[in-house]
């Protein structure tokens, strides 16, 4: 080979090398996955997986995020002694954006639990974000819920939280490390997504949510909290997953006519020795209570639940704790 198609080689190789260096600095500096909502307390998160978080110290109306980035007052990386805490981890249900703070699931929780301790103290850490699925929630447990030591952790689960897979990257070197290449993965498999929801006529609530629990979705969704529960175990910590029932139009009742019991028994089917399922439309149906009765705004669609539904949940939750010797006091 001559110097000359040495050269040119070497040459091609720069030119590559620069296009490919200055696309992932484009994209690392511009680009970002967008949340599915935009508010004034989030900011693009320095891992990828997670993708977006909450501002800490940022206050917006009724919302106020402490320094650790929850929502919920300030808390210190090291528990007092004696106490006993609790990782909420969840989307826009645990979030409660229309409630005040002392209506959320993980206030009315944590106030049950230290009414009823005897003098225990109890600390429930609220992670939730809206639009969070279990995976990202998954990435919040490793690089930040685990450093607060939590005793307990509870996964609340909604319907949607299979999705969106166009942001599973699998968890490689490249992934964690290359925009760039995450940008290609992501367009690739928004397109193909797009494609087979079409050809699936995907229209409805119910087509959306079967979906989602069916195919690669749901088996990275599978695979993520059982991944999950393995890594709790090794901790000694018990992970507690809620389901919560959607509430929207779409459900006229919780009982014979509730479009997705078969999709909240595949949740209860992820089965592993450290997992203990809660279901919340079995206490929903034990008190009589409606999808009318337990929205925060029924006839606007609005499937997020109101403070008396989450009050009912924390009731549930506590109980559960007590029935499986989660913890004492109580």
């Amino acid at each position: 080979m001559t110097g000359k198609k040495l050269s040119k080689i070497f040459i091609s190789f720069l030119a590559a090398v620069s296009f490919l260096s200055l696309g992932e600095l484009g994209l690392r500096l511009f680009w970002e996955m967008a949340p599915s909502v935009r508010r004034p307390f989030y900011q693009r998160s320095k891992n990828p997986y997670i993708r977006y978080e909450l501002i800490p110290g940022a206050v917006s109306a009724n919302i106020k995020i402490n320094s650790a980035g929850f929502r919920g007052s300030e808390i210190t990386i090291e528990k007092q002694e004696g106490a006993y805490r609790i990782l909420m981890l969840g989307d826009s249900e645990l979030f409660s954006i229309l409630l005040p703070e002392e209506d959320n699931l993980s206030r009315q929780l944590e106030k049950l639990l230290n009414e009823k301790s005897g003098g225990l103290k109890f600390e429930v850490v609220n992670t939730g974000v809206e639009g969070y699925n279990t995976y990202q929630e998954f990435e919040v447990l490793k690089d930040k819920g685990l450093k607060y030591a939590p005793d307990l952790v509870v996964l609340n689960y909604v319907l949607n939280d299979p999705e969106p897979g166009e942001y599973y990257f699998g968890n490689n070197f490249l992934s964690r490390n290359s925009a760039l290449y995450r940008y290609c993965i992501y367009r690739v498999k928004k397109g193909l997504i797009k494609r087979e929801r079409k050809r699936l006529k995907i229209k409805t609530e119910p087509d959306h949510f079967n979906y989602l629990h069916s195919g690669e979705s749901f088996l990275h969704l599978k695979n993520t909290i059982l991944e999950m529960a393995a890594m709790l175990e090794e901790r000694k910590i018990r992970l507690v997953v809620h389901i919560f029932p959607v509430s929207s139009l779409a459900v006229n009742d919780f009982k014979e006519n509730y479009p997705y019991s078969h999709l909240h028994q595949m949740i209860k089917d992820i089965t592993h020795k450290n997992i203990i399922c809660v279901d919340a439309i079995e206490e929903f149906n034990r008190l009589e209570m409606t999808p009318q009765e337990v929205s925060i705004n029924y006839q606007y669609n609005e499937s997020h639940k109101n403070a008396l539904a989450l009050g009912v949940m924390a009731e549930l939750l506590c109980r559960v704790f007590r029935e499986n010797n989660l913890i004492s006091g109580i």
